[in-house]
């Protein structure tokens, strides 16, 4: 028996050590393949890595979850004026950090395209059909030539620079589009305000129903005109759910963790849809002299519906395409109208100061007078407006990279994504203060002359820059000074935080500004008005 188990044992034991042996090196090569999937690879010219500890993660969740601390330690531990390499779930990301280097990436329109990443963003955040999408980016850069088409036909095609001419003639500073915005803005906020109020002394609200609601509607009915609020009373509710989703569904998270914003974003483009068709019904042939209609809103609504049309776009894509518009105009204006309430609120030593200066600009009665260009001027006032940008928005600015491009001596290499976090440069040294660090608000930052002020400038980019400077920056501030400017002159104000100190959302940074995690509590009392 022992005979005849010996040749049975060897042979056991012969496979044993083969299947370990095996085991070993399928081992072996796992680790080799995963090392080269987990670690980015690297040639001479790369510019230098962020250190990052867990593998595929990379800098991934110290970089959305506590960005500020994110950055100072990049800071301490990089070499300066270089852009980085930064490495989050299982990708290779330029990064920028540099204002210098900053103003040259956003110069250069040839081998980066914003392009390619908005083609993402309809697609994949606001669902465009791909028959509507194909339309959409004709003439784009970075793009393929549609078959049947030259390039100069497909360049001719292209909307965006008639977009920018559109959005320049109507919103820009001393155009008739921009007055006749701000002016019926101010008449909606002020309406808002006294229905706020009522015929009571004082009453009370929350900094979101008063910025979330009243000053998006103020500011809607002025873009989509007074029908959108009949068609969806719910909007603003909308949006906000909507929003709490974007970053998430661009970043491809399953739809069944995001049911609400998705929810959210298809009723929008379903009110929207409708209120294209009622303006196409009720006002089919205004002529272009027309800066406001109660159907369309302001003038460039209704040339953009115009150009998307002639375009081909079917009127759901039109749809989406102004659901896009309503999230840009709204998104970013109205958190940094809700920052700017609170660090006032919060230093109530600044409201006689801000009420004197407001004085001069605006008057209330015998009926409401705002001298525009008098007010974004005001010394403190206009201090306060860029501080409150500078610690609200993180927008990115972002550019996929079209051919293999030299920046500094370092290769950036083609179909990579290269990011310039604008909070990034607002939290740099240069606006270190003694007594008042870059990480904190102080109304008087900006209130500084020469060399000190454009040093301040060259770091302070909430609205971008190059091609793409935010078209809509004369608006957000027109906003901001008229919203607080007849808050602080109609009433007196006290600021609680009941549920806790209000901070920035977390997760946030990336898609603009970055809304309160919270909401605070407004006490407001009735002032006599002045004329």
């Amino acid at each position: 028996m022992e005979e005849v188990l010996s040749p049975i044992s060897q042979w056991l034991h012969r496979d044993v050590s083969l299947t370990l042996g095996s085991s070993i090196v399928a081992l072996f090569i796992c680790v080799v393949v995963l090392y080269h999937r987990l670690v980015p690879a690297t040639d001479a010219r790369d510019p230098p890595l962020i250190p990052y500890r867990i593998p595929w993660l990379g800098s991934a969740l110290s970089f959305s979850n506590d960005f500020t601390n994110f950055m100072q330690w990049v800071r301490r531990v990089m070499p300066s004026e270089t852009p980085y390499r930064i490495y989050m779930g299982g990708r290779t990301l330029y990064l920028i950090t540099s204002p210098r280097l900053y103003a040259k990436f956003v110069r250069n329109a040839k081998t980066m395209s914003f392009d390619l990443l908005e083609r993402d963003i309809f697609d994949k955040i606001f669902a465009m059909r791909k028959n509507d999408l194909d339309k959409f980016c004709v003439g784009m850069h970075g793009f393929p030539v549609p078959e049947g088409m030259t390039k100069e036909q497909a360049e001719e095609r292209a909307m965006a620079p008639t977009f920018m001419k559109q959005y320049t003639e109507n919103w820009f500073g001393q155009t008739q589009g921009l007055e006749e915005a701000s002016n019926r803005f101010a008449d909606n906020w002020n309406k808002a305000l006294d229905d706020i109020i009522g015929t009571a002394e004082t009453a009370e609200i929350t900094t979101r129903k008063l910025t979330e609601h009243h000053v998006f509607w103020a500011a809607s009915s002025v873009h989509f005109g007074t029908h959108l609020k009949e068609i969806v009373p719910n909007g603003a509710e909308l949006l906000w759910q909507f929003e709490e989703g974007f970053l998430k569904l661009f970043q491809e998270t399953p739809p069944w963790l995001l049911k609400g914003p998705i929810r959210a974003r298809d009723e929008l483009t379903a009110a929207i849809e409708k209120w294209t068709l009622q303006g196409l019904e009720k006002a089919p042939n205004l002529s272009d002299d027309v800066l406001w209609d109660e159907w369309w809103g302001g003038r460039v609504l209704r040339q953009r519906d115009t150009l998307t049309s002639s375009n081909g776009l079917s009127v759901n894509g039109r749809a989406i395409h102004n659901v896009a518009l309503l999230w840009a105009l709204n998104a970013n204006a109205i958190p940094t109208v809700a920052w700017g309430i609170i660090y006032i609120l919060r230093n109530p030593d600044l409201i006689p100061r801000l009420r004197a200066e407001t004085e001069t600009a605006i008057i209330l009665s015998p009926e409401l007078k705002i001298d525009l260009q008098a007010l974004t001027k005001l010394p403190l006032f206009h201090s306060i407006y860029q501080e409150s940008l500078r610690l609200t928005i993180a927008n990115m600015a972002a550019r996929i990279v079209t051919e293999d491009t030299d920046l500094e001596g370092y290769n950036l290499k083609k179909g990579r994504l290269v990011v310039a976090p604008s909070y990034a440069l607002h939290l740099s040294p240069v606006f270190d203060n003694p007594g008042h660090p870059a990480t904190e608000f102080w109304a008087e930052r900006f209130m500084v002359e020469g060399p000190e002020k454009s040093k301040l400038l060259n770091s302070w980019r909430p609205f971008a820059g190059g091609t793409h400077y935010c078209p809509g920056r004369y608006l957000a501030a027109s906003e901001f000074f008229v919203t607080i400017g007849l808050l602080i002159l109609k009433f007196d104000m006290t600021l609680e935080e009941r549920d806790g100190r209000i901070e920035h959302m977390t997760g946030r940074y990336g898609t603009g500004a970055v809304r309160p995690d919270r909401p605070g509590y407004i006490s407001l009392k009735r002032r006599e008005e002045r004329s």
